[in-house]
C-alpha cells in the first residue's frame, strides 16, 4: 500500500557550505507574503522522497540531481498537510545561479543568514536538523566519531 507523502528539501554546496532556498510569492487575506521556503513536491505512486525531491529539482530548476547525491534527512507527521513530511538535501558541486523562474527567486545562503531570513519556524527547524545530519556526515566521512 502506498502511504501519501510531501517531499522537500534544499540544495547544499558543501565547498562554500551554503543552501539554496526558494521566495515564493503567496496571496493570502492578510496580503501578500514572500517566505524563503524549501523546495518540494507531492510524492508520485511508487516514488520514494528522494526520487520526488529530484523530479521536483528537476522541473523548478532544470537541473538533473543523481540520487546519489540526495540524501535523507527526517521524516514527520506535518499536521498542515495531513501526511508525512520527508525532508532530504542534495549535494551539488557548482553554486549555480537560478534567475526567477516560475514565480520564484532562488538564493544561496549561509546557515547564519538563513537564521535571519523570513522562513516559517518548520523550515528553519528542517534547516536546522538538515545542517546537523550534514555535520555527521561530514565527521563520519573524516573517521570521527558521530550518534546514530
Amino acid at each position: 500500500m502506498h502511504k501519501d507523502f510531501y517531499a522537500s528539501g534544499f540544495l547544499y554546496h558543501l565547498p562554500s557550505q551554503q543552501i539554496l532556498l526558494q521566495q515564493k510569492s503567496t496571496v493570502d487575506i492578510s496580503g501578500t507574503s514572500s517566505l524563503w521556503t524549501l523546495f518540494g513536491g507531492q510524492g508520485y505512486l511508487r516514488e520514494n522522497p528522494e526520487a520526488t525531491f529530484q523530479r521536483v529539482v528537476n522541473k523548478l530548476l532544470r537541473i538533473k540531481v543523481s540520487l546519489t547525491n540526495i540524501y535523507p534527512i527526517y521524516t514527520y507527521f506535518y499536521k498542515e498537510i495531513n501526511q508525512d513530511h520527508a525532508v532530504v538535501y542534495a549535494e551539488v558541486e557548482n553554486m549555480q545561479e537560478f534567475s526567477s523562474l516560475n514565480k520564484i527567486r532562488c538564493a544561496w545562503f549561509t546557515m547564519k543568514q538563513i537564521l535571519k531570513l523570513d522562513i516559517s519556524q518548520q523550515t528553519k527547524q528542517d534547516v536546522t536538523v538538515g545542517q546537523r545530519v550534514i555535520d555527521s556526515r561530514m565527521r563520519k566521512s573524516l573517521g570521527l566519531q558521530t550518534l546514530e
